[in-house]
């Protein structure tokens, strides 16, 4: 597998998170923001699952790009590569617990419609747990997220693998992510999604760059270029 091709691989994966994620969470905010929407999650069933489906294809990609990125980065930082595929697998983890909540209101949905109306109430408590418990998996997905994005953005900086200018763009990303993410935690208001913002035209502009020109690897280095050997008998 040549660089270029592993690159491009890469930047296909993050196209396919992102977008799997933006349509599956479309879908469910749909639903979710109906006054009736547990009465609405069961007969909405085939939506519920393509989303669940769709959230899944996200998690699988996260690990795809881990898995595909592991091999240059470690001849570079072997500690900063498995310090990248670790907390990517615990983000896909976590977002899969999440998958997991949401197809559990199909099943409280379709409890709801076949229950007398006394326990009504009790089917919208644990679907308002399930609606907590699958926000707080995604939290802390973003955790490692922006903990591995982070470090990772240094070594593309530090090694010019990417333009410093697009390195430093997922620097601050990252480090607004994380800083979202703790404040909600403790219930710190910072204003909108546009804290989103810069972490997400990382996550566009940097599969365009990966499409068109790849890394740019050190040739002087001796370990990148037996790096580059093994990647491309793979």
């Amino acid at each position: 597998m040549s660089n270029m091709f592993a690159a491009r691989l890469i930047g296909a994966l993050f196209i396919i998170s992102t977008a799997s994620y933006l349509t599956a969470s479309e879908l469910i905010s749909s639903l979710m923001n109906l006054p009736d929407f547990l009465a609405q999650a069961y007969p909405h069933k085939n939506l519920l699952t393509l989303a669940a489906l769709l959230e899944f294809v996200n998690s699988a990609a996260v690990v795809g790009i881990a898995i595909t990125i592991f091999p240059i980065v470690k001849q570079l930082n072997e500690r900063i590569a498995l310090a990248y595929i670790s907390f990517r697998a615990i983000e896909a983890i976590m977002l899969l617990i999440g998958v997991v909540a949401l197809l559990s209101l199909i099943n409280v949905s379709q409890a709801l419609l076949d229950a007398s109306a006394p326990n009504v109430e009790y089917f919208y408590f644990i679907a308002d747990i399930l609606k907590a418990e699958r926000y707080i998996n995604f939290q802390l997905g973003m955790i490692p997220l922006a903990l591995c994005g982070f470090i990772l953005c240094i070594t593309f900086y530090q090694y010019r693998l990417i333009p410093r200018a697009l390195s430093v763009l997922g620097l601050l990303g990252y480090l607004l992510l994380l800083l979202k993410v703790t404040s909600d935690f403790f219930a710190i208001n910072l204003g909108g999604g546009f804290l989103y913002i810069p972490g997400a035209l990382f996550e566009l502009l940097l599969p365009l760059w990966l499409f068109v020109k790849g890394f740019h690897l050190p040739a002087t280095s001796k370990n990148t270029r037996e790096a580059l050997s093994k990647f491309r008998n793979l």
